[in-house]
């Protein structure tokens, strides 16, 4: 098994902001006299608590790229991302199979409110926790785009599971990949990852290859929250 690279960031160096979570509620009132945003600003205040980050990946040098099967081997093992991720990975030499995870912490805070009866702060904490979880894989891409620039190499979007027609099911042929139970994350029978706040996927690596500037452009996904968001900021 290849060395796996961990991190484990904390909740300050990934750069979260009570905006994060305005933006994604669309909440245009942000005074501070505001409920939700008082709410929000209470939550923020116990990231720290709730937040248990652990991340990285491992480099595989060993691959063929079969993008008319939509199918990259590693290994000598497939993996299944579908014709057009294949599509996006045609020039890697390289690809980092990724895993990050926000911790259990959030589930077990927005749980004891949503027991409590507080159902916004409920609701607050499970946003605040999928903000987390793409922050900290930012984090950690950025990390790994440093290494590989210093290199002389490029890296491409990162792609899982879920999107551009990417079958949640390989999520199995992904984990096979990687030590079992890393950073504490494990895979249930329907392919859902616990801790919930976790995310999973891969990174082409090439001296070709190209990183697009919105990744939510190559993707269909038209209910994902994080591409609402984007795609106000763009505007």
């Amino acid at each position: 098994m290849l060395s796996f690279i961990h991190y484990n960031p904390e909740i300050n160096e990934i750069n979260v902001h009570p905006d994060d979570i305005f933006d994604m509620i669309h909440e245009v009132d942000r005074s501070p006299n505001n409920p939700v945003v008082q709410e929000v600003m209470q939550v923020f205040g116990q990231l720290r608590d709730m937040a248990h980050i652990c991340g990285g990946y491992v480099i595989f040098d060993t691959i063929e790229v079969l993008r008319k099967d939509g199918i990259i081997k590693i290994n000598d093992r497939d993996i299944n991302p579908h014709l057009k991720v294949c599509g996006y990975m045609k020039d890697i030499e390289k690809i980092a199979i990724f895993i990050c995870t926000a911790g259990p912490g959030f589930s077990e805070y927005s749980k004891k409110y949503n027991d409590e009866g507080d159902y916004l702060k409920g609701y607050i904490v499970d946003t605040f926790g999928s903000i987390v979880a793409e922050k900290a894989i930012d984090h950690i891409q950025e990390k790994l785009e440093k290494q590989m620039n210093e290199n002389g190499l490029l890296i491409t979007n990162r792609y899982s599971p879920g999107y551009c027609n990417w079958n949640v099911a390989d999520q199995k042929n992904l984990f096979s990949l990687l030590p079992e139970n890393n950073c504490g994350i494990s895979l249930s029978e329907s392919c859902l990852m616990h801790p919930i706040k976790s995310v999973s996927g891969i990174i082409g690596i090439g001296k070709n290859v190209e990183k697009k500037e919105y990744a939510c452009d190559i993707c269909e996904h038209a209910a994902c929250i994080y591409r609402k968001v984007k795609d106000k900021n763009r505007k």
